[in-house]
């Protein structure tokens, strides 16, 4: 999933089930402006922001269940920046790891989506989902009239009939979705209009 060809792209920490760290990699200091010596035995929360000290909890006993889990961490460097990396929790297990229960590997998520390509990206993302709904609905509409074409014929009685009450009803509640998909982007490309008239005006 990641490469790991640039050390200053990515970081690896290990820490204690009680959150306390116990390593760094070589890279860490370039990435998060601190020593392996500011660092070991002080809790991993100095180094993650607010969203992710939230979410540290839960995201240790996903690791602890299963084995490891992947996600968006969101770190904090020592001069208060905060900064989004694709993130893999593993746990660690034998004597050796006895005070390094997991390893963080932090990988430096892209910066492709930014200033004028984030615009174009929300733009071309709204358009799709537009294309998406429409799509969808065009075999729902070919569900629902064959739906209620066989419940208007008198042989569709009992079973059968209960069967397909409830395969209409489904049928309604993936037309909602589908609306709301719709809706969704619609209000995605009136941000991005706003966005952009926003700028120009203060140009």
């Amino acid at each position: 999933m990641w490469s790991l060809g640039d050390s200053a792209q990515w970081m690896a920490v290990t820490f204690s089930y009680d959150g306390l760290i116990s390593s760094l990699s070589p890279g860490a200091e370039q990435i998060i402006r601190y020593s392996a010596q500011d660092l070991v035995g002080r809790p991993i929360t100095q180094i993650l922001a607010d969203r992710s000290v939230f979410e540290v909890a839960r995201i240790m006993d996903s690791a602890k269940e299963c084995g490891s889990w992947e996600g968006k961490i969101v770190h904090l460097d020592r001069n208060g920046n905060a900064f989004e990396t694709d993130g893999n929790l593993s746990t660690l297990a034998g004597r050796e790891y006895a005070k390094a229960s997991f390893l963080l590997v932090s990988v430096l998520a892209s910066q492709s989506c930014s200033g004028g390509s984030e615009q174009a990206a929300v733009r071309e993302a709204a358009t799709k989902l537009r294309t998406f709904a429409h799509e969808l609905n065009n075999p729902l509409a070919v569900m629902m009239g064959f739906s209620q074409l066989i419940m208007l014929n008198a042989q569709c009685a009992g079973k059968v009939r209960a069967d397909m009450e409830k395969l209409f009803s489904e049928l309604k509640r993936v037309i909602q979705v589908v609306e709301r998909l719709h809706g969704y982007a619609l209000s995605l490309q009136e941000c991005e209009r706003q966005d952009v008239y926003l700028k120009s005006a203060g140009a």
